[in-house]
């Protein structure tokens, strides 16, 4: 264990047509369809080619799997209006339907639910995806989610929708952000526009288009160091190092704190900010110890370990650099080890290393996802921020 430094474990209704914002969290998410059974030629699509052609092969899963875009643009299906128009039901009714459906459809999204998913979808349900892909068809979404959940288990959904309106009594289009979480890897953020239509008493999918959201939050960035979230320790005879690390208040920023004792007495102590670096396109963290010294770090991912090349001054004013390394070795263990340190210009050889262990939470903490938002739009008083959808 190093007893100098360890490492980072680290609505209301307004105008002529009725509109108003919610804040539930559901959406859809677009699987791949079409109307025909593929081929033995076919070839899967450039997921970033022209939207051009509509047609990718089903069968084949992507790698990523999509944040389809909920209910879909009910111009497809849906029999010509009566001059007669029932009145737009209140808002709070069509909000809580929404509300309703788009709860289901993450509960079933989480549970890796293909025909539940399905079902929730009319039968003429169109879906439009970020690279120009059409699918088609109630059976083939189906089909689609079930490969879908088959190449990426255990990924998640949320929802954020944005702005709805009400169309005519029975069509709805909504707009939001969604945001798939696979179970490795960075979170799949999209822009999507739903159209719901009502059909025998119940809201169904119609079509959804979906864009790229060239923007992620930082908060969904840092989601990939969630799981140093909570309380490290390594004790050993006569010295102790404990880490704790949570969400800043803002969720945009993950808060270190590093304490070494010996012998019972507090001999060092570390504070740590981690955060994305949107220019650089990485993580970077900013720490600053208890004698007056300071540094800070860019992180890379390699597998299950993060490389952290860092740089920083002593208290007495020499500059320093070394390579942490931080790995997984277990949901509750990370094994950390410095290398490379140079202080003055001089290398220093050999290798520190230190094995820390999850000390367990206290029941109602260690949630690892990071804090909501406060809105910051007056027009979307529930949900201002980018969220995903």
């Amino acid at each position: 264990m190093n007893p100098d430094r360890p490492g980072p474990l680290i609505g209301p209704a307004s105008g002529r047509l009725a509109t108003y914002d919610i804040s539930a969290r559901p959406l859809c998410p677009s699987p791949g369809a079409r109307g025909e059974a593929p081929g033995p030629d076919d070839r899967p699509r450039n997921p970033r080619g022209p939207a051009t052609m509509a047609t990718p092969e089903p069968s084949r899963p992507r790698r990523e799997p999509v944040a389809p875009i909920l209910l879909g643009s009910l111009l497809w299906g849906v029999g010509a209006p009566s001059t007669a128009q029932e009145p737009a039901p209140p808002a709070s009714q069509v909000e809580q339907a929404l509300r309703d459906f788009n709860a289901a459809f993450v509960a079933a999204y989480n549970r890796a639910d293909a025909p539940a998913l399905a079902a929730m979808y009319a039968d003429d349900a169109e879906v439009f995806e970020t690279d120009g892909a059409r699918y088609e068809g109630r059976s083939l979404i189906e089909r689609s989610y079930a490969e879908l959940f088959e190449a990426e288990p255990g990924a998640r959904i949320e929802l954020s929708p944005e702005h709805v309106r009400l169309l005519s009594p029975e069509v709805v289009k909504e707009e939001g952000r969604s945001v798939v979480l696979p179970a490795d890897g960075p979170p799949i953020r999209r822009f999507y526009t739903a159209l719901y239509v009502k059909r025998d008493g119940h809201w169904l999918l119609v079509s959804v288009r979906e864009e790229a959201d060239p923007l992620p939050a930082p908060r969904d960035r840092l989601r990939e160091l969630a799981w140093l979230v909570g309380e490290w320790v390594d004790e050993g005879p006569e010295s102790e190092a404990r880490v704790e690390c949570q969400w800043s208040p803002d969720g945009h920023f993950l808060l270190r704190e590093a304490t070494i004792r010996q012998a019972g007495e507090v001999v060092h102590r570390v504070s740590q900010r981690i955060g994305w670096d949107p220019i650089a396109g990485a993580f970077r963290s900013w720490e600053f110890d208890s004698e007056g010294g300071f540094g800070e770090a860019t992180w890379e991912r390699d597998g299950n370990r993060w490389v952290i090349s860092e740089s920083g001054v002593s208290p007495d004013g020499l500059a320093a650099s070394s390579i942490r390394i931080l790995e997984r070795i277990g949901p509750d263990q990370v094994r950390w080890t410095r290398t490379g340190l140079t202080i003055d210009g001089e290398e220093i050889s050999g290798e520190e290393r230190s094995v820390l262990s999850r000390v367990p939470p206290h029941p109602g903490l260690g949630d690892e996802a990071p804090p909501s938002s406060a809105p910051t739009r007056p027009t979307s008083p529930s949900h201002a921020e980018r969220s995903p959808r």
